[in-house]
């Protein structure tokens, strides 16, 4: 079957736009707009997959509070099985506070909540048996998203069958390659994005990047590169793949969206340019409003967009 099992976080994100700088302490700064939305990259990526109609089952716990029961019936509302999704018994919800400045850019404050207590070693064969995919996010954000257990895991999921897809955030600790070593051995795709990847490889031309990277893993790696859309190498050949070109407001979940659309390329056994390609279509969509899912489409099988990206 082609589910994918989503690991992330999920977060209540409290959207303020536009803002420029904070203000000094003490003051007060009027801004135009505050929005609430489910995000978090493993919420953004399950619900993406799900309007993708892709089966997609998010992984680990909801908060203890009226905004995880919110989530659940928003998640189950969109299509996501919840059925791997437990309830916490009292850890809250993890919260971003995101501060989208003119330009649509992004900086964040967060806690995890409930997302901390979520164990992979916990999770069975039988679930990972039912996978097609098995989805990782939140790596440098998930304090027990280490890079051995996620190694273990996309191991245990290759013995079941499954294609491992990785996903990271900035290393805000500088933990480097060498925490990642054991998750990149059994990547079969490590999705970043261009900071991200120069973070990481000390490099700064894509090329270079890719070519540090693909020193750590026998994956794919795939870097996305925001308004100029992403690259990566096939049969040693460096390939870019342009952006689809759209006013953004906020490139909050634009990473996790490129990710679902490049999954359900994946699932349907699209060339890797074709699935780049539909990530970027549907991390257009994303960035245009404000969260991560609401402007996705919502189709039987992406075969719309899959088309789009095709001819």
């Amino acid at each position: 079957m082609n589910e994918v099992l989503v690991f992330g976080n999920l977060q209540l994100d409290v959207l303020c736009r536009p803002v420029s700088s904070l203000p000094a302490p003490g003051e007060l700064h009027k801004i135009e707009q505050v929005d609430f939305a489910l995000s978090g990259n493993g919420g953004n990526l399950a619900i993406a997959l799900a309007r993708l109609g892709m089966p997609a089952s998010l992984v680990g716990y909801s908060g203890a509070d009226m905004v995880g029961e919110q989530f659940r019936t928003t998640l189950a509302a969109e299509g996501v099985n919840i059925d791997r999704l437990a309830r916490h018994p009292s850890l809250g919800t993890g919260t971003s506070l995101v501060t989208v400045s003119p330009t649509g850019e992004k900086s964040v404050l967060f806690v995890n909540g409930a997302n901390e207590a979520f164990v992979l070693d916990d999770v069975p064969d039988d679930w990972l048996r039912s996978a097609r995919f098995v989805a990782v996010c939140s790596v440098f954000v998930l304090p027990q998203f280490t890079g051995d257990a996620v190694g273990q895991l996309f191991a245990r999921a290759r013995r079941c069958g499954a294609t491992t897809v990785l996903n990271i955030c900035w290393d805000g600790d500088g933990r480097g390659l060498a925490f990642l070593r054991p998750a990149l051995a059994q990547a079969d795709y490590f999705i970043l994005n261009y900071d991200e990847g120069r973070q990481l490889a000390h490099r700064d031309r894509p090329e270079d990047i890719l070519d540090v990277l693909a020193s750590h893993t026998s994956g794919t790696i795939v870097l996305t590169l925001g308004d100029e859309g992403c690259c990566f190498r096939a049969d040693g050949a460096f390939v870019r793949v342009p952006a689809v070109p759209v006013a953004a407001t906020d490139t909050t979940g634009a990473g996790d969206t490129f990710i679902a659309g490049f999954i359900a390329g994946l699932a349907h056994d699209l060339p890797l340019e074709a699935c780049a390609r539909l990530g970027c279509r549907v991390a257009a969509f994303a960035v245009t409003g404000p969260g991560a899912y609401p402007r996705i489409p919502r189709v039987k099988d992406a075969t719309e967009l899959l088309q789009e990206v095709t001819t």
